[in-house]
């Protein structure tokens, strides 16, 4: 065959049937890291029409020139670049890459990933997704939020179901799931995450995840059907369930192995936790104050811990207390809640709170991850993750020869922060106050009114505390708070543990020996 030379532009381009010689020959001039004459050489296929192999300095690569198209479909070198080494399979990828070039440009690169992860060309058409440009799932959360968190919301969020669906959100397990467009999930694909959650947290958190994901995609398909590309003719993600059942926890934590744990956590406020190299106290002072005040007040954790300073006050009609309240956006029940707190408790709480304070916050539990600009409080999940440390689960000692289980080492067996809920109730059974706990707990509570706090200048500010706590005041004194039942609750269960945490007091250093 005549080889055929054309000379221009500095290039030297040859007309071939492309094969294992010129293959070899292209590799040969890239690895030689020299540059060819005319600065580029091209191998321009005779069967293939289009197709080119194109040496330059260190490079040689496979293009599909066509029409004002010229895009790379590999390399033979470097030979870590998507490489195709042989000319027969390089011609077999032209007529797919002018068809998807023809129908939607934006799809070679999908096309091109999926045949060099080792589908053939067939199988990566068939397995391509489409490119498109409408909102992620993540981008379809953010726009829920930002809608129902307005005031003029219709169904308005509270702020415990954001942080939920945050939390569901910013899972690893979810990582792949959020950075697709909501048009090009698949059922399967989001079952096997649900599958996974369910494996790594437990049903209560899969259970959530698909919850999340559903509310997501229903705003999405009615409010932003554009924007999401979602629309009613395929509603999938209806069709998302899980096939567990969330077995009813009987765990109740016993006063005794209550203050145990406190000993524990009093005793690492200033000691490492053993089999830590790092050095750091086992628990911070917000943390340690803050397990105090779940297990003195036995409130869930998410409310328990929003908390606001000002919220947390003597009561002006009652000198033996002080008064502590959550508006309704903060309980599960979405009912306002008022507790009333024992002086002993104030007395004992009030410096761990201090303890805690660092950046000025409004928190009564501050997190250390705040600041001015950012106040938030601790996390609800801060004083759990602590009690798995001192069993040595953590994800840093789990399974590790070194790791240690202080709570079993002491007697007490595994509980969370939720158990203390049932330790409360059995405790008024035994001193016959059967509805002492239903009070306490804010299961019974019905109110209307709501706390809330506008947008204040600091001038106002004192005067809207002063208006907020005799609001507080009155609701806590209304018919439907319950007030003096829980006063007596909370006096027989705060003296129980605080009695049972004096008393083991005498025995302490020998208790925390064994802690070394």
């Amino acid at each position: 065959m005549v080889t055929v030379w054309r000379v221009g532009d500095g290039m030297a381009t040859v007309r071939v049937v492309i094969g294992d010689k010129h293959v070899k020959e292209a590799l040969a001039i890239a690895e030689s890291k020299e540059t060819p004459p005319g600065g580029v050489h091209i191998y321009s296929d005779i069967e293939a029409r289009g197709l080119r192999l194109v040496v330059q300095k260190g490079r040689a690569a496979w293009v599909v020139k066509y029409k004002d198209w010229s895009k790379v479909i590999g390399f033979i070198y470097p030979k870590d670049q998507r490489p195709i080494t042989a000319a027969g399979t390089a011609r077999a990828m032209v007529p797919f890459v002018k068809g998807i070039l023809d129908d939607n440009p934006k799809q070679l690169e999908p096309w091109l990933v999926a045949r060099h992860n080792g589908l053939d060309n067939k199988k990566a058409l068939e397995n391509m997704r489409p490119v498109v440009t409408t909102w992620t799932l993540q981008q379809c959360a953010d726009s829920m939020i930002e809608a129902r968190t307005k005031a003029t919301a219709q169904s308005p969020l509270r702020k415990a179901s954001v942080d939920e669906i945050k939390r569901t959100m910013s899972r690893p397990e979810m990582k792949d799931l959020v950075e697709t467009a909501a048009v090009l999930l698949k059922r399967g694909e989001v079952e096997k995450v649900r599958d996974k959650i369910e494996a790594s947290s437990g049903i209560s958190a899969a259970k959530k995840c698909v919850s999340n994901i559903r509310s997501i995609l229903n705003y999405c398909c009615e409010y932003k059907s554009g924007d999401s590309g979602l629309d009613h003719k395929d509603m999938w993600w209806e069709l998302l369930k899980t096939d567990s059942k969330i077995i009813a926890r009987t765990r109740t934590p016993s006063i005794v192995d209550i203050v145990k744990t406190l000993q524990l956590a009093a005793y690492y406020l200033d000691h490492p936790l053993p089999g830590r190299v790092d050095g750091k106290h086992g628990v911070r002072d917000n943390v340690y104050a803050a397990m105090w005040w779940l297990i003195l007040t036995s409130q869930r954790t998410s409310a328990g811990l929003a908390l606001q300073k000002v919220d947390f006050y003597p009561d002006p009609r009652d000198d033996g207390f002080y008064l502590a309240a959550w508006d309704e956006e903060a309980m599960k029940g979405k009912k306002t809640h008022v507790l009333p707190i024992p002086l002993r408790v104030v007395q004992h709480m009030l410096p761990l709170i201090e303890a805690a304070q660092d950046h000025g916050s409004k928190w009564a539990f501050p997190s250390e991850r705040g600041s001015e600009d950012h106040d938030i409080c601790i996390s609800r999940t801060a004083v759990r993750q602590f009690i798995v440390r001192l069993q040595g689960r953590d994800p840093l000692m789990k399974g590790k020869e070194a790791a240690r289980d202080l709570l079993a080492e002491a007697g007490v067996l595994h509980w969370t922060p939720h158990d203390l809920r049932r330790s409360i109730t059995a405790v008024m059974d035994d001193n016959g106050i059967p509805g002492g706990a239903s009070a306490v707990l804010a299961h019974e509570i019905k109110l209307s009114e709501h706390l809330g706090e506008d947008a204040l200048t600091e001038a106002q500010r004192e005067e809207w505390a002063a208006n907020r706590m005799a609001k507080i005041t009155k609701l806590a004194y209304g018919g439907g708070t319950f007030l003096k039942l829980k006063k007596t609750a909370m006096t027989v269960w705060t003296n129980a543990v605080l009695d049972a945490w004096e008393a083991i007091q005498v025995p302490r250093e020998q208790f925390l020996e064994a802690a070394e």
